[in-house]
């Protein structure tokens, strides 16, 4: 009697979306917290504590399922880790700018510091999103009572509601002096958070 023959092949994944379908690496809590380095280091970047955390949602206001965030930002001067800066003084040794973190909830909560604002914008974090049946969207996240909204040249571009859409309101500050901003993001619908092509820093 033959024996029976072995197939490698994978079962297939869900139809008609785009993932996300992350290797395990990309639950790496050290990118959720840009205000440490590594356990055990003592050193930081400057600069003032925040918590940036809301919700994203779908069209009908529903959390998403499974979605992952990537942060990208300035340090406190307003300097960013590319190699345009690679010599600058201001560059913090101790801050790269770039965070990643993934919620199966579709709340985020993401430590960092709050940037600085680079030469003629005011400061801003950008955020990519990539969540179950859609394409990777991007937009930037700015903070309220910054004098720089008012000049901001993205910002000047949209009507009051889009505007609003993009600001993350200030909360309150805890006791060790981290403060807490809240944005949701609305992926589409009537509510939808602007989103743009990728941003150049």
């Amino acid at each position: 009697m033959p024996k029976k023959q072995q197939r490698n092949i994978l079962l297939p994944t869900n139809e008609d979306t785009t993932g996300p379908y992350f290797p395990i690496y990309f639950s790496d809590e050290s990118y959720e917290d840009l205000t440490q380095i590594h356990s055990g280091v003592v050193a930081g970047p400057k600069g003032q504590h925040i918590i940036l955390r809301g919700r994203v949602l779908d069209r009908n206001g529903n959390l998403a399922n499974g979605v992952l965030l990537e942060f990208w930002q300035a340090n406190a001067k307003g300097i960013y880790r590319n190699p345009s800066f690679e010599d600058h003084p201001d560059l913090d040794p101790w801050f790269d700018g770039y965070g990643r973190l993934r919620s199966t909830t579709g709340e985020y909560s993401f430590r960092t510091i709050l940037p600085g604002a680079s030469p003629g914008r005011a400061p801003n974090i950008t955020v990519t999103i990539f969540s179950d049946g859609i394409n990777r969207i991007v937009t930037q996240i700015f903070f309220a009572n910054q004098k720089a909204n008012k000049t901001d040249p993205l910002l000047t571009t949209l009507d009051d509601e889009d505007r609003e859409r993009l600001i993350a309101r200030f909360d309150e500050s805890s006791s060790d002096g981290t403060d807490f901003y809240t944005l949701d993001i609305v992926m589409a619908g009537d509510q939808e958070t602007p989103f743009f092509e990728d941003f150049l820093s």
